[in-house]
């Protein structure tokens, strides 16, 4: 009857009400005023200020873009009637919607499919390379994407039959397709993994307070993160999406680890115990704070979109994580039942004693794990086909897949120049052009090819046309009425020309940006300069780039700064030199692993090991604090650390725990980034964890290292 009596007075205490008001009025914000749509739209991988996006800028300037479209491929009997017709009624649908500029197909641009067939430019752009489907081209107004491709996916699913089959790409189309995963996942995974992490917590410390407590913190810390960055116009993207899971991990890690040294306080009888928890834990914390503050704070800078957003956001959420567990989470520790507690502190419980018994096979199985995985690092595919993106089993990707067979799913852009600097509305640059084309559509990654010469090659198909002077040609066709095609492959003075590539992503074994430096050999080689090179193909790869780039740059200062901090907070040679060993087997073992299976590492999956590293370092500092107050009380080193792990095994594996059960549920997701990205956190977390509590104290206690 005290318990109960207990309880319900705590129920109705002042500080959780004061919580939950909080809590409440927070949500009533972020419902209110926060935005938590995911926003991916066709520039989501540099900011249009950013210098990688300069290019695009300036090819906008020069010419009159057409590059971005939904590409809908239509397979069937292509030289029936019925087929035509299907044809002809499609594009008028598609034509009714509002924002479309214009649909190309083979009943709106060539005469017929034999036209189409024999000309330079519809064989290339509308019919494929199989001769068994034909394309249709549809322009769009890129402000209104999202409503279009809406539309136009319930056009194509009710003209869709068993002898019509269509498939839609193109990159306004790939990009909703990918807000729309993110919007469910953030919906769904994020609840239920709430739900998980509520469950795990509740059934290890079998307390309703401290689960309240943790509960509330952790919602509070990512509804104020997502607050905080909203005031500082940081939008929810690619990568910020799983943000709420991250920052919740963030903050129940310091509450684990503060309730344990209460607990551990509270079982030698001991006043006051939550301040002296507290006073305990918070020092470490603070340490394990920064090395993640430092690691977000270094994607700050970087040209991508995505992980720049990442880096405020998550070094925002660090910031409000701390502040949280030690500002609202103690007040619910001293409502909980002390007596409770000191009995389930008593017991060790299956799991620590089969990883003491077994702890010379977890060490051997971790560090050969490791030596095996080197050689995968060199193995990783940083730059993987934006088909990675779905599921080989979906129908989408089947789709995109059959496309990029046919003509290319991606699109490159070149501007040349002639060496001599000469215009191009001459005979002689035609002939020249003509060569460049040619020699384009040669390379093994280029899917098909539109320029200025496949548009003059069309043009003088038409009667009459043989009596008119090149230049002539080129101004008739930037009229109106041929919808000013002419300005889209040539600049107003005739110095630049411009060449749309569609480039093949299936089965690519090169770096998208060393294919592009073969094709600007192939411009060259020719007699032109490539002046400018655009388009979403250029894009993904310089993120592919940067991607690598912050990973070798961020680990590199993390483990410099790591260093130092280590030293700060061991005060000794030997224990640095353990810590960071133990600190690289971490990232050797998750990257090494992704190269071996041969899992694409893209832009969302990527900071999966950051996310894993800083679990490791956090285990690793409470780990330290709990060795030097130990060896204070000890003058001799002699089982110091296995006494520490008796001590820290429980926050540590508990920790371990919850991280990994609250993100395996994305490995249930439907979209293969968020898969990835869940699989790196489960996988990394358990590694980091084993190798705080089993490799570090076997470095440290050698005795060929410092003893200082």
């Amino acid at each position: 009857m005290k318990n109960i009596h207990k309880q319900i007075i705590s129920l109705f205490s002042k500080e959780v009400w004061t919580f939950l008001g909080l809590t409440v009025l927070s949500l009533f914000v972020i419902i209110r005023f926060v935005n938590l749509v995911p926003q991916v739209d066709n520039d989501f991988f540099f900011s249009s200020d950013d210098p990688q996006f300069q290019s695009e800028k300036r090819i906008s300037d020069l010419f009159k873009r057409n590059d971005t479209q939904i590409i809908i491929s239509a397979s069937g009997a292509i030289r029936s009637e019925k087929y035509s017709e299907n044809i002809t009624n499609l594009t008028k649908e598609l034509a009714k919607i509002a924002g479309i500029t214009y649909v190309k197909s083979i009943s709106n641009g060539p005469a017929d499919l034999k036209d189409a067939l024999k000309s330079p430019l519809w064989r290339r752009l509308l019919i494929a390379d199989d001769q068994k489907s034909t394309n249709l081209v549809v322009l769009l107004d890129e402000s209104k994407a999202q409503k279009i491709v809406e539309e136009v996916e319930k056009v194509v699913a009710q003209a869709t039959s068993e002898d019509f089959k269509l498939r839609i790409s193109g990159l306004p189309y790939v990009v909703e397709l990918i807000s729309r995963y993110l919007i469910r996942d953030l919906r769904t995974f994020s609840l239920v993994a709430l739900i998980l992490f509520g469950i795990v917590i509740y059934l290890i410390f079998h307390s309703r307070i401290i689960l309240a407590g943790t509960m509330l913190s952790c919602i509070n810390a990512c509804l104020w993160t997502f607050m905080i960055s909203d005031l500082m116009d940081v939008p929810i993207g690619l990568l910020t999406a799983n943000l709420a899971t991250i920052i919740f991990v963030l903050t129940l890690s310091h509450m684990v680890f503060l309730t344990y040294n209460w607990k551990n306080i509270c079982s030698m009888n001991s006043k006051d115990c939550v301040d002296q928890a507290v006073n305990f834990t918070l020092g470490a914390s603070f340490w394990s704070m920064l090395t993640t503050l430092l690691g977000f704070l270094s994607l700050w800078f970087v040209p991508a979109k995505p992980l720049r957003e990442l880096g405020i956001s998550g070094a925002v959420g660090t910031v409000v994580a701390i502040m949280v567990a030690y500002g609202i989470f103690p007040a619910f520790l001293k409502m909980a039942d002390m007596e409770k507690m000191k009995k389930s502190h008593k017991s060790k419980g299956r799991i620590y004693p089969f990883f003491e018994t077994n702890k010379n096979y977890i060490r051997f199985m971790i560090i050969f794990f490791c030596l095996v995985a080197i050689p995968g690092i060199w193995k990783i595919n940083t730059d993987p086909s934006m088909l990675s993106f779905f599921s080989k089993d979906s129908k989408i990707y089947k789709g995109l897949e059959y496309i990029d067979k046919n003509g290319g799913s991606s699109p490159l852009v070149i501007v040349v120049e002639s060496e001599q600097g000469n215009v191009l509305n001459s005979g002689a640059a035609y002939a020249n052009m003509w060569k460049l084309q040619e020699a384009l559509e040669r390379h093994r990654a280029v899917g098909s090819v539109i320029s200025l010469p496949v548009l003059m090659a069309e043009a003088k198909q038409e009667p009459l046309a043989f009596f008119l002077f090149f230049d002539w040609m080129l101004e008739i066709l930037e009229k109106p009425k041929y919808g000013e095609i002419a300005k889209s492959f040539v600049t107003e003075n005739r110095k630049y020309g411009l060449f749309l590539l569609r480039m093949n992503e299936l089965n690519r074994v090169q770096k998208r940006l060393a294919i592009i430096d073969e094709l600007k050999e192939i411009v060259e080689t020719q007699g032109f300069i490539p002046e400018i090179v655009g388009g979403v193909y250029k894009l993904q790869g310089h993120m592919s780039r940067l991607v690598v780039k912050s990973l070798v740059s961020g680990l590199t200062k993390l483990v410099f700064l790591f260093f130092i901090i280590a030293w700060l907070v061991s005060r000794s040679i030997k224990v640095t030199i353990a810590m960071i060993l133990s600190l690289l087997l971490i990232p050797i073992g998750i990257l090494g692993a992704i190269g071996l299976y041969r899992v694409p590492l893209d832009v969302v999956s990527s900071p999966a090991s950051n996310v894993a590293i800083a679990m490791g370092i956090d285990s690793m500092i409470h780990i330290v604090k709990a060795y030097r107050r130990r060896k204070k009380n000890k003058k001799s080193n002699d089982h110091i650390w296995q006494d520490v792990r008796d001590e820290m095994w429980r926050p540590v594996l508990t920790s371990m725990v919850i991280v990994t059960t609250g993100f395996s549920i994305f490995l249930f997701s439907t979209f293969p980034p968020t898969q990835r990205f869940g699989g790196a956190i489960v996988f990394g977390t358990i590694l980091a964890s084993l190798t705080a509590l089993y490799i570090m104290p076997l470095i440290a206690n050698q005795k060929f290292l410092p003893s200082k």
